[in-house]
């Protein structure tokens, strides 16, 4: 099969980079290489379509200058790409994530393996690594905890790892959904079940935890179904979002009654915590 690759040039590269990735895995785009200027981006030829690039959100965004030129490659070895530059991840020193071709290491609280295949969240993301930071410090006895957004599964084995009684995995991508099933498997997991699905949450669901690590639009649209969702007293971990997008975040949240808990910032990206409030 013919591949497409797209060269783009970001300038500035950070926080837009990320975003147009993001942008890109929506449009079917299968492999990703970080340039120092940009990214370049990799889809089947069949699927190649100018006009869906341009209209991208990013595109047109007035903070970010963004080219691009266009090539048609021969066949790539996807498998061979992301085991040539996959390293192990590790939180705080207290989580690994790690690829099954890499030695385990001692010392680790918990150890995770995972095989990307183009799915979003390895930990090598600062969203990703705020998320777990988080999830380290909170207690998860008995919790029922809802992964939206799962990409690799990753955040959803950590819950069980750390022990949630019953974590629900879901993502809108069916790759993403077959990855994470494989992660889940590969760590032994009995606990996490793996959906395809939306934002659109069972209201009264009584999720003790909702991690949800996806893009700004998104999160602000589902805000009513993910506090819906939420059981009182329950935390809703939020990133995916820009520094710059706080309070949009911040407006969103509180129009649901929920209170913020807990901010990080790594880089130019956000974390938020949010709790649904207990009724007295």
């Amino acid at each position: 099969m013919q591949y497409t690759e797209v060269d783009f040039l970001v300038m500035p590269p950070e926080p837009w980079r990320d975003l147009l990735l993001v942008e890109l895995m929506d449009l079917g785009y299968e492999g990703f290489e970080e340039t120092p200027h940009g990214l370049k981006a990799y889809v089947a030829s069949g699927q190649f379509d100018q006009l869906a690039v341009d209209r991208m959100l990013v595109m047109r965004d007035p903070h970010v200058t963004i080219t691009c030129t266009v090539r048609v490659v021969p066949d790539i070895n996807w498998n061979a790409r992301w085991e040539q530059d996959f390293q192990p991840v590790e939180v705080d020193g207290q989580v690994l994530v790690r690829a099954e071709f890499h030695p385990r290491r001692e010392g680790y609280r918990h150890e995770i393996v995972i095989t990307p295949r183009m799915a979003f969240g390895t930990g090598h993301h600062a969203t990703t690594r705020m998320m777990m930071r988080s999830m380290l410090g909170l207690s998860w006895a008995g919790q029922v905890v809802c992964d939206l957004g799962c990409g690799t599964g990753v955040l959803a084995i950590l819950a069980e790892q750390l022990g949630a009684s019953k974590v629900l995995a879901i993502d809108i991508d069916p790759v993403a959904v077959e990855n994470a099933r494989h992660n889940v498997d590969l760590n032994d997991c009995q606990l996490v079940t793996v959906e395809k699905g939306g934002t659109q949450l069972e209201q009264g669901g009584g999720y003790g935890t909702i991690l949800a690590n996806i893009e700004r639009n998104t999160l602000v649209k589902a805000m009513p179904d993910l506090a819906g969702a939420l059981a009182e007293g329950g935390s809703l971990l939020l990133s995916g979002f820009v520094v710059g997008d706080k309070h949009l975040m911040a407006v969103a949240a509180e129009q649901q009654g929920l209170e913020l808990a807990e901010e990080q910032e790594e880089g130019e990206w956000a974390f938020q915590r949010w709790v649904k409030h207990i009724a007295r």
